[in-house]
Parts: structure tokens; C-alpha cells; sequence
């Protein structure tokens, strides 16, 4: 007897022209109304002073805001749109900033290790050849105090900020093909990650599965790799799906063998945004 297929019906984290991204938000909603989604959410990079490249203006965020609320009424009838941004963690969110904003959720992400002594940022995810400048600035070529500081801006991020879902968690592991610079089954980083799940357990925070490396073709599984994924299983901290689409196309990328990865782990459940709340969706 064949299995009935599964489709996860939502994606919450999708970047517009207003930043990276290659559509406009509507594009979004009608490509998640064609799918069959019950929700779809648009989470724009946060303003970032030191890095411009990639985010949203402070004027294109109110732009951002204000559309994205004209078009959450405008398909009500059709979909559930919820309003959310992707707030680096040096952008400094926090709840009351995201009730200020009308933020229906946010997504919290580390893209960036800050300099010990001079004000310069070292992006984890942009190329190469910027993350081997970081990891020679910040330390000296030590690549474990590079990676063990994204890590604890992650834990400080979530105690401080209390994002509604952690982005890409292990993103730091985006160019490390080959295990170019760090061993993941290396005592060290297990421990690390070990703490970091800790943390993150005595919060109320989602952490996704994001399949955005595969899509852009950096990374042949999706963030977490599947050993963090079961040691998430076992500290019972709750998931959910996120493409990371920078394009429409890319909506539900790798969502049906991404629930089939995490039934196969053990997980039974993945959070949705439904109805104005986080709700379990059975796998």
C-alpha cells in the first residue's frame, strides 16, 4: 500500500526585493495560494548600519510593513498572511520593538562575529573568502574561537532577543564542504552544540530546518545537520519548515524529504503559524 504523501503547508521565512530577494511579497502569497498553503510569512533581513548589501533600508521596512498589511487583508479570504522579519542579531529585537512594528513573528539570526576590539563585523555566510577574512581577523586563524563565538551570539540572542524561531542555526557550517575548516564530529563542537541546545531548550524558541543552503547550492542536507537535529528530538525543543526562498520558485524546496528526514529521526510533530498562533502539525 502506497503512503499517502505529506506536504508541510507553510513557509514562514522568504525574502522580497525589499532585501535580497528576487520577488515582490504578493508573488509570494499567490505562489502559496497555487501550492494549497494554509500561511505564508515574509521575513525580510533587518536593517543592518554596518552591512547594507543585503538587508532592508529603514525607510524600506516601513515600505515593507505597511504593504505586507494591505496585502494580509487583501487575501484574507484566501490565505493566512503573517507579517515577520528576519532580525540579525546585531540588529538588536526584542518583543516590545516587535509589537511596536505590528510583527506577527520574528525570525533571529546570526550572520555576523563582531571584532573583540574595533567596530568591524565578519559575515559567516556571505563567501568564502570573506568568512576566511573573518576567521583570520577575529582570532588569529583560530577557526574553534570563530566558531564558538557565533555560537554564543546565538545563546546570547536567544535569552536577550527571544525570537519566535532561530534561523539556520549551525549557518556557520554554509562554505565548511569537505570539513574544510572544522571537524563536525569533533569532540568540541559537539559540546558546543550540546550547550547551545540547552539554552535554547529553557526558551520558548522554534528552531527551523532550513533548506535555503540547498537551494542556492551550498549544502547538500538542510540546517541542522541530522546529529543536532536528534539531539533537538531528545530535548524535545520544538521545530518547524522554512525554505529561506530568496525567489517563489523556492517556496517549498526539499519540505516533503525534509519531513521525511525528521520522521525517520522520530519527530511526530512541526509547529505551524496558524491562526494567529504556533500550533503543532502532525507528521
Amino acid at each position: 500500500m502506497q503512503t499517502k504523501k505529506i506536504i508541510f503547508p507553510s513557509n514562514l521565512h522568504a525574502h522580497t526585493f525589499y532585501c535580497d530577494g528576487k520577488n515582490n511579497p504578493e508573488d509570494y502569497i499567490l505562489t502559496a495560494i497555487e501550492k494549497g498553503f494554509t500561511s505564508v510569512g515574509l521575513s525580510g533581513h533587518s536593517f543592518t548600519k554596518f552591512d547594507t548589501e543585503y538587508c532592508m533600508s529603514e525607510k524600506g521596512t516601513l515600505e515593507y510593513l505597511k504593504e505586507l498589511k494591505n496585502l494580509k487583508e487583501k487575501y484574507k479570504d484566501r490565505i493566512q498572511v503573517y507579517i515577520g522579519i528576519e532580525a540579525d542579531f546585531y540588529s538588536g529585537f526584542n518583543p516590545k520593538l516587535d509589537d511596536n512594528l505590528g510583527l506577527d513573528f520574528r525570525i533571529g539570526s546570526v550572520h555576523y562575529i563582531k571584532d573583540k576590539e574595533k567596530e568591524e563585523y565578519y559575515c559567516v555566510d556571505n563567501t568564502p573568502e570573506i568568512l576566511e577574512y573573518g576567521i583570520k581577523n577575529y582570532a588569529n586563524g583560530d577557526e574553534k574561537a570563530f566558531i564558538e563565538a557565533y555560537f554564543d551570539n546565538i545563546v546570547e540572542m536567544v535569552h536577550t532577543q527571544k525570537p519566535d524561531i532561530i534561523g539556520h542555526l549551525d549557518l556557520v557550517k554554509k562554505f565548511n564542504k569537505d570539513f574544510k575548516y572544522f571537524d563536525e564530529s569533533a569532540e568540541w563542537y559537539k559540546n558546543k552544540v550540546e550547550y547551545v541546545l540547552d539554552e535554547i531548550a529553557k526558551s520558548e524558541a522554534i528552531i527551523e530546518i532550513n533548506t535555503g543552503g540547498m537551494s542556492r547550492g551550498w549544502t547538500q542536507t538542510p540546517y541542522p545537520s541530522f546529529f543536532i537535529l536528534e539531539r533537538i528530538l531528545a530535548k524535545n525543543i520544538p521545530i518547524t519548515i522554512s525554505s529561506d526562498a530568496h525567489e517563489t520558485k523556492n517556496i517549498d524546496f526539499y519540505f516533503d524529504e525534509s519531513l521525511e528526514i525528521i520522521r525517520k529521526i522520530g519527530f511526530k510533530s512541526i509547529k505551524i503559524l496558524k491562526d494567529g498562533k504556533f500550533q503543532d502539525f502532525n507528521i
